[in-house]
């Protein structure tokens, strides 16, 4: 009996627990059900046409059933979460597909979505595992967790514009339909700019919770485009924020700028997207941040080309230098943008030690000691990098507090045609200087410019080529002449006696004075401005210049009396010297070479010599190396325009589409321009927006072909007015849209036919308007073209509530693993105002990163200039066993320069000066 009861108790024990487990296993089933359920009822909604009519009723019931799905119950913990994470997981697409009354949602997914974004994966890991017995393998909840968070950004991507988008209007809460009275007077009204203050604080919590680096990137963008929204919305009510002393969106982008910065020094892919968000923040006019916000970014960036640059060997790969590439790149757009952080001594250091560190290899000043230039051994990272580095000491010799854009971009493409209706007997005379820039130098006429000497220069270098007049003169221009005899005779008495020693030294040190005072019209470098003034340093030293005023106030009238015993003493009277006549022919190219150093005898005799310099000897080092080039021989000046059609700078092009309804490949296209009325008003206000209107044929920049681009333009033609140009003619032929900064030209047009012919190296970017929303945006391309790999496509679909939703094709999104289109991201939804600015900058980040992604197979423009200019220097160099006859070269090569009567076009050549 015994046995048998303890039989029978075992057997019910086991009876019940295998109850229990039927009973979670039907639970889980159920879960699994419901969540299934909600999952599919959300993509046959979200898979529906943005144009397609469903009937209200439908969407009633949709909408009722997603606010009981969206709800936690208490109670049913583990239901709730389940229906919740799929509602999320199938909902991405809601929010921007014209559903009618979708933002009735909005608080609801707002509710699910914070939950989610502000828990940490490890804490979701570890309720799952204690909720959930069985499932043990922590990557599949890792996975799900990441995939959930991805679906919330998405959703908030969708939703972040409203706010400010429609900001006063009212929007009713779907639980006061549901629980409470069917009054509307009774009903809660909010608007929507409430959901600002739950939106943007919730994007920077998401931002520090988040661990994969998809989903950072895409947080980047998110908070990107909310950083706008703020500046703009803040912009437009800034007296009602003065009058109670806060600035909230500041506040906001501040947080977000050093979150962003901070954020991706752990990998190089999301370190790159950020490198990208911040000059897409720092080149917008709206986002204006407090300089000590930029000062510390700009610290932080030189901290990490300091760390990175000082790992061990085995750390330097090609990856490492890219990102090391890319952080010089967003310095240099930094200080350009943000030019008063060049005032603070601290940001120029830190800048100077960089270029050292970038261009050498070591910083002068290290824990081991200070390392003086002379002795310092050049071992850059790699010679991207040292060219990386150049090229920010470039820009940051160059950048000027005042910029000329304009009157840059014209200068920089001048050449040697511009000057030959000044220009008579002479010709041009090529040097090269160090073995990396070529100078072509003409002495203008005396009566061009005022009788003075004066050469012009055109200096090829590796960031480009620059176009001077350079006048030589004692006195500045804005002080009347002076009187020769006036300047150089000895003042007398009118009895012909000698003046007293203390009249003497009075009138000598007016005369130096005027001759020491040179006057510029040019403006000064921001580097420049940071040399400290003469009168800061006397103010620092007031002591030691007392004490040396005290000093000469004694020694005065000693040397006084020495003077007057030595006229006393000295009874024979001496001849009063005369100065010489003064020397009417210059020759300005000997005056130049020779007051910079170019022709010094230790560096002609090592040239006469056939010595080769030795760097690592610090006099040949800095000694100035020149060569005489053969102007005469065949094919130079043939080298020389294809050293012009180097750019130095990034272009990039974008061409404009316009798909109508029923429209399905680009060749459908392109008869949509004849009849202007019928297009999308928007359409034709973001092409406007892109940049100013230039003739093909008038333009010296990037035309967006470049055998059109880069070509020396008439002044008389250049400065003609154009006339109007309609939409058909910005056809890339015709005209072109045209926007430029100091490091980027671009250059926009809406195409006629779509060649395959690829002229330029640069990836192709399409700006597609899409009536009708597509989902492959690859299928609207030529099937032919379909192979090609470097078209990126960037759609955009008018939404009914004057929202764009973004769409990219395969191409870009595959670069977008780095976010390289910061700042648009698929999906995401924007106004009209901003949308012509993120278009530009997409195009460029998309361009830049293509660059930096092709650096092994494709040279930067800096190398090949360089490569370019070591060949001319090799195949034309003039060489000569004879300095005698060297030097003659240079100097009697053009033999003597005859005097014109100035023409009317000398003067605007007199005016482009640097």
């Amino acid at each position: 009996m015994a046995i048998r009861h303890k039989f029978l108790t075992s057997l019910t024990s086991r009876t019940n627990e295998t109850e229990k487990t039927i009973d979670v296993q039907n639970e889980r089933l159920m879960d699994e059900a419901f969540a299934k359920s909600f999952a599919t009822i959300c993509t046959i909604f979200s898979s529906a046409q943005c144009d397609e009519f469903i009937h209200p009723e439908f969407l009633s019931r949709f909408y009722y059933v997603i606010q009981q799905g969206l709800r936690f119950y208490q109670g049913d913990e583990q239901r709730s979460q389940a229906i919740i994470e799929s509602i999320l997981l199938h909902s991405g697409d809601l929010f921007r597909i014209n559903l009618r009354g979708i933002n009735i949602l909005i608080p609801l997914y707002l509710d699910a979505i914070e939950y989610y974004l502000q828990t940490d994966v490890q804490a979701y890991i570890n309720n799952h595992i204690n909720a959930i017995k069985g499932i043990t393998n922590t990557s599949v909840i890792r996975d799900r967790f990441i995939r959930i968070r991805l679906k919330s950004i998405q959703i908030l991507m969708s939703i972040v514009s409203l706010p400010f988008h429609y900001e006063h209007l009212e929007h009713h809460l779907f639980e006061d339909y549901l629980e409470k009275s069917h009054d509307v007077q009774t009903i809660t009204k909010k608007t929507f700019s409430e959901f600002r203050l739950k939106i943007l604080p919730l994007l920077l919590m998401a931002l520090q919770t988040e661990h994969d680096i998809v989903n950072a990137q895409s947080l980047f963008g998110v908070i990107r485009l909310a950083c706008s929204l703020a500046a703009h919305y803040e912009r437009q009510h800034a007296p009602a924020y003065a009058e109670i002393g806060q600035d909230p969106a500041s506040e906001y982008l501040s947080h977000a700028v050093i979150l962003i910065c901070d954020k991706g020094t752990n990998d190089s892919h999301l370190f790159l997207a950020a490198l990208d968000t911040l000059i897409s923040i720092v080149t917008d006019p709206i986002c204006v941040l407090p300089i000590d916000i930029w000062k510390n970014v700009l610290k932080r960036l030189c901290t990490f080309i300091d760390t990175q640059l000082h790992r061990s060997p085995k750390d330097h790969t090609r990856e490492m230098h890219s990102t090391c590439v890319a952080t010089y790149n967003t310095l240099i757009t930094l200080i350009i943008e943000r030019p008063t952080l060049l005032d603070d001594y601290e940001n120029l250091f830190k800048l100077c030690e960089i270029i050292e560190l970038g261009i050498s290899g070591e910083k002068a000043q290290s824990s081991d000691g200070l390392v003086f230039k002379k002795n310092k051994e050049f071992h850059p990272a790699s010679q991207r990098v040292a060219e990386a580095a150049e090229y920010l000491m470039f820009v940051l010799f160059e950048h000027k507090a005042v910029l000329h854009l304009k009157n840059d971009i014209y200068r920089n493409w001048l050449d040697e045609s511009t000057f030959e209706n000044i220009m008579t007997s002479s010709s041009f005379k090529y040097f090269a200087i160090n073995g990396n820039t070529l100078f072509a130098m003409n002495e203008l006429p005396s009566n061009v410019n005022n009788g003075m000497p004066a050469i012009i220069l055109l200096c090829r270098g590796l960031y480009g080529k620059n176009v001077w007049t350079l006048n030589f003169r004692h006195n500045p221009l804005s002080n009347p002449p002076i009187q020769s005899h006036k300047s150089n005779e000895r003042i007398t008495n009118e009895n012909g006696k000698n003046p007293s020693p203390r009249t003497s030294n009075v009138n000598i040190d007016s005369k130096d004075k005027i001759l020491t005072t040179h006057g510029t019209k040019n403006e000064r470098t921001k580097s420049e401005l940071s040399i400290p003034t003469l009168s800061s340093i006397i103010k620092r030293d007031e002591e030691k210049l007392n004490l040396f005023r005290t000093l000469k106030v004694k020694q005065i009238p000693i040397e006084e009396q020495a003077i007057q015993r030595a006229h006393v003493s000295d009874e024979k009277l001496f001849s009063e010297c005369k100065p010489p006549e003064r020397q009417k022919h210059f020759e300005g190219i000997r005056l130049f070479l020779s007051h910079y150093g170019f022709c010094s005898l230790d560096s002609m005799d090592y040239l006469m010599n056939g010595k080769h310099w030795n760097d690592s000897k610090s006099f040949d080092r800095f000694q100035s190396r020149i060569q005489l080039l053969n102007s005469n021989a065949e094919n130079f000046m043939d080298d020389i325009k294809k050293l012009d059609k180097i750019s130095p700078t990034l272009y990039c092009t974008g061409q404009i589409y316009y798909l109508k309804k029923n429209q399905h490949t680009l060749l459908e296209s392109f008869s949509n321009l004849k009849i202007l009325e019928q297009l999308n008003p928007d359409f034709l206000k973001m092409v406007s927006q892109f940049g100013s209107v230039v003739e093909v044929k008038r333009h010296c920049g990037w035309t967006g072909n470049p055998e059109t681009s880069w070509k020396t333009v008439p002044l008389t033609q250049s400065s003609t007015n154009s006339k109007t140009k309609t939409l058909a003619e910005i056809n890339g032929h015709d005209s072109i849209l045209y926007w430029m900064n100091l490091t980027t030209e671009m250059a926009f047009y809406l195409p006629h036919h779509f060649s395959m012919d690829n002229q330029s190296s640069e990836m192709r970017i399409l700006i597609v308007w899409l009536e009708e929303f597509r989902d492959d945006l690859d299928s609207i391309l030529p099937e032919q073209s379909l192979k090609h790999r470097d078209i990126s496509i960037i759609g955009i679909h008018p939404l009914k509530n004057h929202l764009f939703r973004i769409s990219l094709n395969s191409s870009a999104q595959r670069m977008q693993s780095a976010c390289a289109s910061i700042p648009l991201i698929d999906g995401m939804v924007l106004p009209r105002y901003i949308l012509s600015f993120f278009l530009r900058q997409a195009v460029h980040n998309l361009s830049r990163r293509k660059r930096l992604e092709d650096s092994q197979s494709s040279q930067t423009a800096y190398s090949l200039r360089k490569t370019r200019i070591t060949k001319i220097i090799e195949k034309y160099q003039n060489r000569t066993d004879n300095l005698d006859e060297f030097f003659q070269n240079i100097f009697f090569l053009s033999t003597t320069t005859t005097d014109i009567e100035p023409t009317t076009q000398s003067n605007s050549i007199i005016n482009v000066q640097s």
